[in-house]
């Protein structure tokens, strides 16, 4: 069983390289999250089997299917995107983002807004049950452990010689830590929770649009002018810099223990 569900996760995993390849041909910023994303989902691959208690075969599905929303963002056209990766996408090709805003402008959209959603595919009629609760929390610890490892490999692939700019201000700090993956799918499982009632089903439908657009434009607008000045010309800056990988080249690859 173990092996069946390794082969799944690392096709998964196989997916995500091959479309993150054709992004960084294109010079599509949106394989900053397509790379990071892989190397997620091999460290859910190689922690998977470490863990015995849990239900692998339930944790592969969900795998599958919420990064099959993400594949099917990244092959929609705009006009049937969802108003959430809309904005992100927009956000994203009509400024000068830098490489940590492009991993968590499109991490934020894919954790509040398709997490719940995949979560209710995998569930029966739509209602997670409360027996997963456990495998749940447990991908949270994959995954917040491998955060910090994660974001250091992404910005040595595409930022080695800009990355104190993606720190500015210090406003990805309680995204991108152990804490905010854990707060951030937390919320993901009380949508999903939220979905399957009748009552207020279509409240938490607005919700998961509506919050990621207000994150990233709470993130990409600083508060201060001088802040402000700061990121546009940093941002200038990254679009020069900013590295763009040849298809052999396997920097990044590797994540640290």
């Amino acid at each position: 069983m173990a092996v069946a569900t390794d082969d799944r996760l690392r096709e998964v995993e196989r997916t995500l390289l091959e479309i993150g390849a054709r992004l960084e041909q294109k010079r599509d910023s949106r394989c900053v999250f397509t790379h990071a994303y892989s190397l997620m989902t091999r460290r859910i691959a190689e922690e998977l089997p470490r863990a015995p208690d849990v239900d692998a075969i339930w944790i592969t599905e969900l795998a599958e299917a919420f990064a099959a929303r993400y594949v099917a963002a990244l092959n929609a056209p705009e006009e049937e995107l969802s108003p959430a990766w809309r904005h992100a996408f927009e956000v994203m090709r009509d400024k000068r983002t830098s490489v940590l805003e492009d991993l968590v402008f499109a991490m934020t959209v894919h954790i509040v807004h398709d997490l719940p959603l995949a979560v209710r595919d995998v569930s029966p009629g739509g209602v997670p049950l409360e027996n997963h609760v456990y495998d749940f929390h447990a991908v949270n610890d994959m995954m917040a452990s491998s955060i910090g490892p994660i974001v250091d490999a992404t910005a040595q692939r595409y930022a080695r010689y800009v990355k104190w700019l993606d720190r500015l201000g210090g406003r990805y700090d309680n995204i991108l830590t152990n804490y905010g993956i854990r707060m951030s799918r937390g919320l993901a499982w009380y949508n999903a929770l939220r979905l399957a009632d009748e009552r207020s089903g279509d409240a938490a439908r607005a919700a998961i649009e509506r919050s990621p657009v207000v994150l990233i434009d709470g993130l990409a607008h600083a508060r201060f002018r001088s802040v402000r000045v700061m990121l546009r010309i940093g941002r200038w800056m990254v679009s020069f810099l900013r590295t763009w990988p040849k298809p052999e080249d396997e920097r990044g690859m590797a994540i640290a223990e």
